[in-house]
């Protein structure tokens, strides 16, 4: 079947409340140093913005322990129900926060995103793009995927990628050049990703698309390579740090919103896509998880290596078209090899 990348994309602010002072002053929340006055009580940016979010948003929050915990600048993120309650003791005040909101209603809330870039819309474009049948219900580990197999994988999983890109709120609104580039920049990247969390629940194995596996101990020592380092280098990481749905989906489209993306005509416009996704990301792991003190640099910390990995498995694609090892079709060598068939 050929496609062509074009035609299946047609088809298918800060607080207002601080003080003047220097504020040199300790955070009365947490004792991290003090930027000012923030809706009634000395504190630091980080205290002042989960007092805000934890205000606006309503929050519900529980303690795990006996309501006591120590508050401090090392452990303020471990238990959000004592540290709202330490900033009441300090004297936030609710309606601060509401007068703040009132006195730029007529400006866009913190909250909204420009670009519809929220947590929300972007994991449901990762469902909604989900085949039903993934991950499967069970997995034969005798199912040893051989090179055809691996490239139809990467087939169906590209074909995935375009209808997971059509389903983001911003990506119809891109000029079709824009949207190629971007499908083609980091398409391999993409398939790396998905293969690694389609096989965080097994062992020295990797999950393929189409439900056959790649063992770690692979005949082929090529094979057996590349296998060992998407799940040491990615697979593993990313176990380890326990990144969820929503977590994926915005790191999904943090790689694919690269203003370096070569063939671009807004890369402006992109840089900010990617600006608000990082936020979007930030925010959530800070308002989700009890221990998420350094998470974000960590999930980013995950791109080099892919990128790595991802320019050793191209390199590895187009030895196995040269010598008629596997069938390259033609999605394969637009998306992954460049685009020109040899």
């Amino acid at each position: 079947m050929s496609v062509t990348l074009e035609n299946g994309i047609k088809q298918e602010s800060g607080s207002s409340n601080a003080d003047d002072g220097e504020g040199n002053g300790l955070c009365l929340i947490c004792g991290d140093k003090a930027t000012g006055k923030h809706y009634g009580a000395s504190s630091c940016d980080g205290c002042k913005g989960f007092f805000r979010r934890s205000v606006r948003k309503n929050h519900l929050y529980s303690c795990r322990f006996q309501r006591s915990c120590v508050i401090d600048k090392d452990k303020r993120n471990q238990c959000r129900f004592c540290r709202l309650k330490k900033c009441f003791r300090a004297g936030m005040k609710k309606e601060a926060v509401q007068n703040e909101r009132d006195s730029i209603s007529k400006k866009p809330k913190e909250e909204d995103k420009k670009y519809g870039l929220t947590t929300q819309s972007l994991l449901s474009a990762d469902i909604l793009s989900r085949p039903a049948s993934s991950p499967p219900e069970s997995v034969s580990l005798e199912k040893e995927a051989d090179y055809n197999d691996i490239c139809e994988s990467m087939r169906q999983q590209l074909l995935i990628l375009v209808d997971w890109a059509k389903h983001l709120p911003c990506f119809p609104d891109l000029q079709l050049d824009d949207q190629v580039a971007l499908l083609r920049a980091h398409a391999m990247e993409h398939l790396l990703l998905g293969v690694s969390r389609r096989s965080l629940g097994l062992k020295d194995v990797l999950l393929l698309g189409n439900d056959l596996v790649i063992p770690r101990t692979a005949g082929d020592p090529d094979v057996r390579r590349l296998a060992s380092r998407v799940l040491d280098e990615i697979a593993q990481p990313m176990r380890q740090l326990n990144i969820d749905d929503t977590e994926f989906a915005c790191l999904k489209a943090i790689v694919f919103f690269n203003p370096d993306a070569k063939g671009l005509g807004e890369p402006q416009k992109i840089k900010a896509l990617r600006f608000e996704i990082q936020t979007t990301l930030e925010d959530y792991i800070s308002d989700h998880q009890y221990a998420s003190r350094g998470k974000f640099g960590e999930m980013l910390l995950l791109l080099p290596t892919l990128q790595n990995i991802a320019v050793q498995l191209t390199e590895q694609l187009q030895i196995l078209k040269l010598f008629g090892v596997a069938k390259v079709d033609s999605l394969l060598q637009e998306m992954l090899l460049g685009g020109v068939s040899a």
